[in-house]
Formats: C-alpha cells, sequence, structure tokens
C-alpha cells in the first residue's frame, strides 16, 4: 500500500486551484493521488467487488506495464463499474458515508452511483453495468480489483464515436493511445478486436 505519510523529501506538491496534489514518489506508486482517501476508497471498492475503470485505471495500468501517459488523471473523481445487485454494495456505500461522502447528481440508482466528498475534494463514481459476463472483464493487479484495459478502450471509444461528451474527447483520445499501448504489451490485441467487433 501506498504510504500517505512519507517524509517530506518523498513527496512533491504541486498546487492546484482548491487544494494540493500531492504525488507519492516511491516504488509502489500506483497513481497520483489528490486526497488522503483515494488509496482506501480503491482497496475499499476491491474488496466490494468493484472494479476500478477510467482515466485512474488507465495511469495505474501504464505505470504497471511502463507505458507512456499521455495525461494526468482527473483530479476530481474515482470511477469504478460493479454488477446489479452486488451483494457487497451496500457495505461500500457504508464505507463513503462513514468517510463524510454523501449522494450527489443521480444520487443511487439501478445503473449509476455518485458520491462525492467536498471537504477533501474526492467524486465517487460508480457504474452499475448489466453487461452480460462483466466480471470476466474483471481482473487483480498488485491488490487492486481493475477493468480489463480492453473493456476500458472499447467503453472510451464507444463514448468518442456516440458524441455523448465532446468535453471528454481530448482526454479519451489520449486515453486510447495509452491503452492501447498497454493492450499491445499484454499481447492482447487479438482480445481487443474481438471485443470491438461486438461493439
Amino acid at each position: 500500500m501506498v504510504s500517505l505519510w512519507l517524509p517530506q523529501k518523498n513527496r512533491k506538491h504541486i498546487s492546484m486551484k482548491k487544494r494540493t496534489l500531492h504525488i507519492i514518489k516511491t516504488d509502489t506508486n500506483y497513481f497520483d493521488i489528490y486526497s488522503p482517501l483515494d488509496i482506501p476508497v480503491v482497496k475499499m471498492a476491491t474488496a466490494c467487488h468493484l472494479a476500478l475503470n477510467g482515466g485512474t485505471a488507465t495511469q495505474f495500468l501504464a505505470r504497471q506495464y511502463e507505458v507512456k501517459e499521455r495525461r494526468a488523471r482527473s483530479n476530481n473523481d474515482l470511477d469504478f463499474v460493479t454488477f446489479p445487485r452486488n451483494p457487497r454494495l451496500p457495505f461500500f456505500r457504508e464505507f463513503l458515508i462513514k468517510n463524510g461522502f454523501g449522494p450527489i447528481k443521480m444520487g443511487d440508482g439501478e445503473y449509476l452511483m455518485n458520491y462525492a466528498n467536498d471537504k477533501v475534494g474526492i467524486e465517487v463514481d460508480v457504474m452499475i453495468s448489466w453487461e452480460k459476463d462483466l466480471p470476466d472483464n474483471f481482473f487483480k493487479l498488485r491488490g487492486l480489483l481493475l477493468c480489463d484495459p480492453c473493456f476500458i478502450f472499447t467503453g472510451k471509444l464507444q463514448r468518442l464515436f456516440s458524441g455523448f461528451s465532446s468535453v471528454k474527447n481530448d482526454t479519451d483520445i489520449q486515453d486510447l493511445n495509452t491503452l492501447y499501448d498497454i493492450i499491445e504489451k499484454r499481447n492482447s490485441i487479438e482480445q481487443l478486436q474481438n471485443m470491438s467487433s461486438r461493439c
């Protein structure tokens, strides 16, 4: 686990608009850390069968497979995916509430959970996906449950071509390039082609 209480010489501070980004420089650096709750939330999500998704997962995978990161991860959210009727979802929700999170946007729904802790500036988005065989797209790496990079890639590609959010187009393109390098390193190009053909 990345220690949040390392000596000052091991920390790099970058001034942000509302807070300071603490990038922990260690051999076990998972991803850029923006709040003291980032790692605990991801660890609890793993324990509750929620797979890390999106830009944070992309950055984590890029560091594990030593490929070029095209961008810094978003500084305001952690994205997860889980399956319907996940029996551990109530435990994750309880964990968030105990740590100062409250529902925002759509709050709790059949397809989406949105929680935020404004005090430390972190948002947690959980997509509840009814996609068939969803857990087959999850895997563990260094103790974290992640979405397969092919799954992340096809999701970002679908969003890009749907025109759903033009604001995210630039970051999605950067992530797609990073993800492709990760997929290539994992020798998963054929898997990506198979998944893309079903989109």
